[in-house]
């Protein structure tokens, strides 16, 4: 069999079927898939019609930055297909007139995912064309302001959504997601709003929120997973103003994330048993901050791990407000629970961080042993501090535990405790969570 595709002088290259040349180009980065019109004649304008345009830090050489809005003009002008994503990650957009063309370009070939993401300089205005983007799908924004456009009816088409660190009013930030019918997906980062927030959503299953804010309404019937990070809910100079509201929380929640303070994230003035049936059907709790010597804190987490039926995941990690010496008040707390009729039937793995070998956090590792039937596995991440003696805890622990495989202690770092408990909202990644959606 004659191999012609050895022979000197033969272009198998060009003589690709034009469906194999765009799964090619398709795969390769922007700047190599540009490159390929130096291989022939025949390649010289195959780039034109990629899909799937990124630009990022990566794409360009060090002299070519100053030149990098013209680099994407050009790259808009010469496509001349559809353009299915838009991807542009750089420090800032200096001249306005190119987002605007930008935008325009993509709102003329039927974009359906468009990522913008700017992390300094002025925040330029989104351009009015973007609204008429009616084929969009995935939508992410970064260091930009929106305005409404009276015009705009909407994103009929629109599942994803993210704004990070975006200038928008509440109201029009209310207006635009009820504008979404069939958003499912919503991320929002450094949101300011002055006092209430409804969020209205009758598609929406994933909802993560971190900012400013004093109470939220929900309309989201179909709300999966939650993950709330709030910074500033009230006056500093008093804390009990400082709990955040929830109206309205979905019944079918499985998944909740909680980035602050477990006591300020509690409505205030509320019973617990008025909100706990936001929870029954709730797989997955991460609280982020939580005070294991408050009474009033375990309490209600206690009612609420046992409100819901469901919970098979538990991961707490402690608030760095603790306090050197055992608060009589928790000790008397657990003392009374010797009776208590909590069981937490379907609690299979918990995780509880920053574990500084405290009395009061040892009675509630005990209390989740003692009435955790199906418990597989409990892993306790132990700060190292020279006042606290591993052994003795982990002993204190195994008599409540008949499986001493249950137990994993790990190492952590230690700490020092903070003089104002308020600097205790902090983030923390959730391994055994990360399959939730966290």
């Amino acid at each position: 069999m004659e191999r012609n595709w050895l022979l000197p002088g033969v272009d198998r290259i060009s003589d690709l079927p034009s469906n194999v040349i765009d799964h090619i180009l398709a795969r390769l980065p922007l700047k190599d898939a540009v490159r390929t019109s130096t291989l022939s004649k025949n390649w010289r304008e195959k780039w034109h019609t990629l899909p799937h345009i990124i630009v990022d830090e990566n794409f360009f050489h060090q002299r070519s930055r100053q030149n990098l809005e013209g680099i994407i003009n050009y790259i808009l002008t010469r496509n001349e297909g559809n353009i299915e994503k838009f991807f542009v990650s750089v420090d800032e957009v200096k001249e306005c007139y190119n987002l605007k063309l930008w935008i325009w370009r993509l709102s003329q070939k039927s974009i359906q995912e468009l990522s913008l993401v700017m992390y300094r300089g002025q925040r330029n205005e989104v351009p009015s064309s973007l609204f008429s983007c009616q084929q969009l799908r995935k939508l992410n924004l970064c260091h930009l302001e929106i305005k409404w456009a009276h015009s705009f009816e909407g994103f009929p088409n629109l599942i994803f959504l993210q704004l990070s660190n975006v200038n928008i009013e509440t109201s029009v930030f209310e207006r635009l997601i009820s504008s979404c019918p069939l958003l499912e997906q919503l991320f929002v980062r450094n949101l300011s709003c002055t006092d209430h927030l409804h969020i209205n959503g009758l598609c929406l299953k994933y909802f993560c929120f971190d900012g400013d804010c004093k109470s939220m309404s929900f309309n989201t019937p179909l709300l999966e997973a939650l993950n709330i990070k709030l910074y500033r809910m009230g006056p500093e100079n008093n804390p009990f103003d400082l709990r955040f509201k929830l109206h309205g929380l979905p019944r079918a929640i499985t998944g909740l994330y909680v980035h602050c303070p477990f006591q300020r994230f509690l409505a205030a003035g509320d019973t617990f048993t008025e909100v706990s049936t936001y929870y029954r059907h709730l797989r997955t709790l991460v609280i982020c901050a939580f005070c294991f010597e408050r009474v009033d804190e375990v309490s209600l987490l206690l009612s609420l791990i046992g409100s819901a039926l469901s919970l098979q995941i538990l991961d707490i990690k402690a608030c760095s407000c603790q306090n050197e010496g055992a608060s009589e008040p928790i000790l008397q707390f657990w003392e009374e629970q010797n009776h208590s009729l909590f069981s937490f039937n379907l609690l299979q793995r918990v995780a509880v961080r920053s574990f500084h070998g405290k009395d009061y956090e040892t009675r509630f590792i005990q209390f989740l042993l003692a009435n955790s039937p199906i418990l597989e596995q409990i892993t306790v991440e132990c700060m190292t501090n020279p006042n606290f003696n591993q052994d003795e805890v982990q002993a204190a622990l195994l008599s409540f535990c008949g499986d001493p495989t249950k137990l994993n202690f790990i190492k952590g770092i230690y700490n020092p405790p903070r003089v104002d408990s308020s600097d205790s909202n902090d983030n923390s990644n959730s391994s055994l969570s990360s399959s939730d959606g966290d």
